[in-house]
């Protein structure tokens, strides 16, 4: 069972320090938010412990030995998919390297996705383009679910859609979100404010 251990993690841009002194154990199966405000690096903290970027001091150390690529399903607005591809061709090429929850006919029938399988990447709107990166996200089987925003350019339909999904598929994983947006996590258990770790210096 993955948990995911900080000892001392800091993080600091030029002369901007993010956070510092974090200590924390993300253990199996719970379900935790970081909160702060915008530019606070919740989003930054999340790509650490997903290993996408090294702290500026300390270690993050994962009870699996499994690569981290293996261990975390991460999804955030800053995430970039084929601008080309259909959304049927993304999520074929996302899941010959991932495993899934559920079959993708499954998969495109509970998001709502099947009308638009064959329409471009590109040529969605904003909130469908988040619903496919969010999705595949949701849909795969890992052991860490990492989530940044989720609920980026939403309605209130595709946010309980959000919800009702990790309800009903991901409670068997460890899941950290990164949000200001309470709807985002009202399932969460366990907040963290990163104010609390903000200092004058490293």
């Amino acid at each position: 069972m993955l948990s995911i251990s900080c000892t001392d993690i800091a993080k600091r841009y030029i002369k901007e320090i993010l956070f510092r002194d974090f200590n924390y154990t993300f253990t199996a199966n719970n379900k935790y938010v970081l909160l702060g405000a915008n530019s606070s690096g919740k989003s930054t903290l999340l790509k650490i412990l997903g290993g996408a970027i090294a702290p500026t001091k300390g270690v993050v150390s994962y009870s699996e030995t499994t690569p981290p690529n293996e261990l975390f399903s991460f999804c955030s607005p800053e995430m970039h998919l084929l601008d080309d591809f259909t959304v049927e061709e993304l999520f074929h090429l996302h899941f010959q390297f991932k495993t899934k929850k559920i079959s993708m006919e499954e998969q495109w029938k509970c998001s709502g996705l099947q009308p638009f399988l064959n329409k471009k990447f590109v040529e969605l709107s904003s909130g469908l383009k988040n619903k496919v990166k969010l999705s595949l996200a949701l849909y795969t089987a890992a052991p860490a679910l990492l989530l940044d925003e989720p609920c980026t350019n939403f309605d209130a339909e595709n946010a309980a859609w959000y919800t009702n999904t990790v309800q009903e598929l991901c409670q068997d994983q460890l899941i950290i979100v990164a949000s200001n947006q309470e709807i985002e996590y009202t399932y969460c258990t366990e907040k963290i404010h990163l104010q609390h770790y903000k200092p004058q210096s490293i």
